[in-house]
């Protein structure tokens, strides 16, 4: 330091020393700033599908909503499938469609199902898969020859992943019971017998079992006189019945379809010893493929029965009166063709 310097004030030489040292930095290469670059937004897919449930773990009665929500760009043609059919083991209640939404250049649509399941244990919900590909081009384009040709755009698939649904019994397991106490200690009671009450309760005792085994006795001959109800009656009643619907109102003719869907499966069930209210369609068309039903002329009759419910319970059409009729006259028909003979007059008595 130079004898100049040394004389400055303290405060002067600490201003010149952090001068000093401030000019040294500013000459280091790494001080240098850069300009932060962010990231580029990741570009969202053209058709993004998604499966959810409202409960993932239900008791046997519980409703369980079964929702597909599609997201896709406009440009894009998307075909979204009915999976109502593939879903095994639950019983379907309710199901219906949301209205496309357009949102942030998209738009949003989706399905839900409600569903029941009457038996415990582990149900799987089948993927959802999505096609879709670019707007549609022409059908077809000219060469500069006059030759045409067709140009389509290949599919492709968005699919969701497979759902596991638990169901739980409403019974309470072992060892949770809530309203089981403990025993009280034991108390010494003693008393003198009480011999007329005693009496009295035998006797009681004695005349309500007579009367139980003469009642049952009754009851037994009774329903041994009258034959139980033949499914054929029990589906014509019910077929009967669905002729008050007011089929002016689409949601009537709607409830209509399951019902007499539901009719049909509970008479071959009765009829032929088949679990069909249970039983999809396409496994009811596997038993009538084996020959353990109804002969070959009503087997196709209820397969196009089953078909034709399924297009406006699953696929949302919308039947024309002809249709109704000719939905209604083929239940009939079928139950008409496959009803068990009449027992003889003789046979009967």
């Amino acid at each position: 330091m130079s004898p100049r310097i040394a004389r400055w004030p303290l405060w002067l030489k600490r201003g010149a020393e952090l001068g000093a040292l401030l000019a040294a930095l500013s000459l280091l290469p790494g001080c240098e700033r850069t300009a932060e670059v962010l990231p580029d937004e990741v570009p969202r897919a053209p058709v993004e599908v998604r499966a959810a449930v409202d409960r993932a773990v239900a008791t046997t009665g519980d409703l369980i909503t079964f929702r597909v929500t599609v997201d896709y760009d406009p440009a894009w043609e998307v075909l979204i499938p009915e999976p109502g059919s593939e879903i095994a083991g639950f019983r379907i209640v309710d199901i219906g469609r949301e209205a496309p939404v357009e949102t942030g250049g998209r738009v949003v649509e989706g399905r839900y199902y409600q569903l029941r399941a009457d038996l415990v244990g582990s149900y799987v919900l089948p993927p959802v898969t999505v096609s879709y590909r670019p707007g549609v081009p022409p059908p077809s384009e000219s060469h500069a020859d006059g030759s045409q040709s067709n140009v389509t755009e290949p599919w492709s698939e968005a699919r969701t992943s497979e759902i596991f649904v638990e169901v739980e019994s409403v019974l309470p397991s072992e060892g949770q019971a809530e309203d089981i106490r403990g025993l009280k200690p034991l108390r010494d009671v003693r008393r003198r017998p009480p011999w007329l009450w005693i009496g009295l309760g035998a006797l009681v005792a004695v005349a309500v079992v007579l009367a139980v085994g003469w009642w049952v006795r009754r009851r037994r001959r009774r329903l041994s006189q009258v034959p139980p109800r033949p499914a054929h009656e029990i589906a014509f009643e019910a077929l009967g019945a669905l002729r008050q619907t007011d089929f002016d109102d689409p949601e009537a003719v709607r409830r209509f379809y399951f019902q007499i869907s539901e009719t049909v499966r509970l008479y071959v069930e009765n009829r032929f010893a088949l679990n069909a209210t249970d039983l999809t369609t396409e496994e009811i068309l596997d038993w009538l493929f084996l020959g353990e039903g109804p002969g070959e002329g009503q087997g196709g009759q209820l397969e196009h029965f089953l078909r034709q419910t399924d297009q406006v319970k699953f696929a949302h059409q919308e039947p024309s009166q002809q249709d109704i009729e000719s939905t209604y006259e083929r239940a009939l028909g079928f139950v008409e063709a496959t009803r068990e003979p009449d027992e003889p007059l003789e046979e009967a008595a």
